[in-house]
């Protein structure tokens, strides 16, 4: 369990970090949940957009990000391995090795960068 606890807290803690400008929607013991707002929308345009989030398992957790960022942005955002990993935006971590702790950030800093590039945050 202490291996869990501590993926989880490093995780929020990576997600932590672009709030603000991204909001936590959801943030408890179990669950932390960040969306991407863009301030500049238009009454007919969507002004949020899910950037990421943590869930914690009694054995794992889940971390999941925006499905709908297409193939080849995925490809520019994620590594390969964290690619091989996921399963519609989800990856399950029963255990965190370095390699996931460290493309896991990258992965987090990338996210800001592109929503922040489309004027999201």
């Amino acid at each position: 369990m202490e291996v869990v606890n501590k993926a989880f807290d490093d995780v929020k803690e990576f997600l932590k970090s672009v709030v603000p400008p991204c909001t936590a929607t959801i943030d408890d013991h179990y669950h932390y949940e960040v969306w991407a707002i863009k301030e500049e929308a238009k009454l007919s345009q969507e002004n949020h957009v899910f950037f990421g989030s943590v869930i914690k398992h009694a054995d794992s957790i889940t971390v999941t990000f925006n499905d709908k960022l297409g193939k080849e942005n995925s490809k520019e955002l994620f590594s390969d391995y964290l690619l091989q990993k996921m399963q519609h935006g989800r990856i399950c971590i029963h255990e965190m090795n370095r390699q996931l702790h460290e493309d896991l950030q990258n992965a987090v800093q990338n996210l800001t960068r592109y929503y922040n590039s489309m004027g999201w945050i």
